[in-house]
């Protein structure tokens, strides 16, 4: 696995983990905590080597939520 992108938060992070899966890419979290009151603290995605090219442009073809 190697890093794809840092996520403000777990849900955040979860949010890309979910796209990028339903795309067939895999990819996990790293850092940040996950209890039942979340810190507010950055999660890196990781992916798949093979498949970083594919989720650099899925994630890239994302337009910004106001």
């Amino acid at each position: 696995m190697v890093f794809l992108t840092t996520a403000g938060s777990t849900f955040e992070g979860r949010v890309v983990v979910a796209r990028l899966g339903a795309h067939g890419i895999l990819a996990q979290l790293r850092g940040g905590s996950d209890g039942p009151y979340p810190l507010p603290e950055t999660v890196d995605v990781l992916v798949d080597e093979a498949q970083v090219d594919e989720a650099r442009a899925l994630l890239a073809d994302v337009p910004d939520v106001p």
